[in-house]
């Protein structure tokens, strides 16, 4: 069994970690980058936790090779740093690029509703995203909410016929839903809130009304502001 190691007040890797679940038959690499993202998005591994390459791989049953490459990615996004003396760590949750990558999703998805206003939707790849939002919601289920979440945005950007739109957002935007995950999941109703904001964004598209339904996606995307978001983690 592998070792369980404090790497942090109150933070224990194997607990954090534990659930990850590596299919043999595909790419390693991308599976671990999905799987500590995650975990540090929801909060699991909150800033500061150190990152230990040996005991990450020890703990997840893989090889060196793919976690680098999956810690590399981390980096770029800003999601992992270096520090002298201390080694890499867990970001802080960082206000700027909070509001850089906030200001880049808002740009970009407010286009991909403007061109399905013009192009229409696939009401029947939207319909199991929406059941399953929906569920979540009356549930008031935010994490389950926040995965359907993403694949509504995701299949928004698809038929859009844009899906590297998409991939450019989820580079940067690992800043903004730190700080959704830690608020939103904080609020009570606020996954039955954000669905709503979907319904009415779908409803401007059906309607061919580009500019509503941009006004309704930058209304949705920036409610994370109206919540009072902070830097946290003492980082501002």
């Amino acid at each position: 069994m592998p070792r369980v190691k404090q790497t942090k007040a109150g933070i224990d890797l194997a607990a954090a970690l534990a659930g990850i679940r590596i299919d043999r038959g595909q790419a390693i690499g991308p599976q671990i980058y999905d799987a500590l993202r995650h975990r540090i998005v929801d909060g699991r591994l909150p800033g500061g936790t150190p990152i230990h390459e040996g005991e990450i791989a020890e703990l997840c049953f893989v090889s060196r090779t793919p976690l680098r490459a999956a810690l590399q990615q981390l980096v770029s996004e800003g999601l992992i740093v270096t520090r002298p003396q201390v080694g890499s760590i867990v970001a802080p949750r960082d206000r700027r690029r909070f509001l850089e990558a906030l200001f880049v999703r808002s740009a970009i998805e407010c286009r991909i509703v403007r061109r399905l206003a013009e192009r229409g939707l696939d009401e029947a790849a939207l319909r199991p995203i929406l059941i399953r939002q929906e569920v979540a919601a009356r549930a008031d289920d935010y994490a389950t909410f926040f995965d359907a979440d993403e694949d509504f945005h995701a299949l928004l950007a698809s038929m859009a016929d844009v899906p590297n739109a998409w991939q450019l957002v989820q580079s940067v935007k690992s800043h903004v839903d730190r700080e959704r995950f830690i608020l939103m999941s904080s609020i009570r109703g606020r996954s039955q809130r954000a669905f709503e904001d979907h319904l009415r964004i779908l409803d401007a598209i059906r309607d061919g009304q580009g500019d509503r339904a941009a006004a309704e996606m930058a209304a949705h995307i920036d409610s994370v502001l109206q919540q009072g978001a902070t830097a946290g983690d003492g980082d501002v």
